[in-house]
């Protein structure tokens, strides 16, 4: 082998670096579009979740103090129970992902329904501005 051939060997030619470059930047794309379409899915599978932990606290509030709690501030610093214990059920208030407070209306013996308003906050709308409500995610449907 002559020092030409050689140094001919030594990297990657001008055509092959701009036919990767391509190929990287089609399947960058593809990822981008495919990641920022689900954000709204993400946001409601987080309210799904976030009903699901007020929920629980909610019948473990009511398994020690044999009511329903009034509010969500009440799982968060609640009373005093039949024994004198003092048990926190959430560490702190939960924000639905559109930054907006859920709304937390307690239904008797029912227990409590709660609403997010979606991302435009106010009631109604289609997809991401639609109202998301607990009954959803229990045996009930609707939303």
């Amino acid at each position: 082998m002559n020092r030409r051939e050689q140094k001919q060997e030594m990297g990657f030619s001008l055509i092959e670096l701009i036919v990767v470059i391509t190929i990287l930047g089609i399947l960058a794309s593809t990822v981008v579009v495919s990641v920022f379409g689900r954000s709204d899915q993400a946001r409601v599978a987080a309210v799904r979740a976030d009903f699901s932990s007020i929920m629980t606290a909610a019948r473990l509030f009511r398994e020690d103090h044999k009511r329903w709690p009034d509010n969500i501030e009440e799982l968060i610093s609640p009373p005093a129970t039949q024994n004198g214990t003092n048990i926190e059920y959430l560490s702190s208030e939960p924000l639905d992902p559109w930054t907006l407070e859920y709304y937390y209306y307690e239904l008797g013996d029912r227990g409590p329904l709660l609403i997010s308003f979606g991302a435009d906050g106010v009631e109604g709308g289609d997809n991401a501005d639609g109202d998301y409500n607990a009954d959803i995610y229990s045996d009930e449907s609707g939303r």
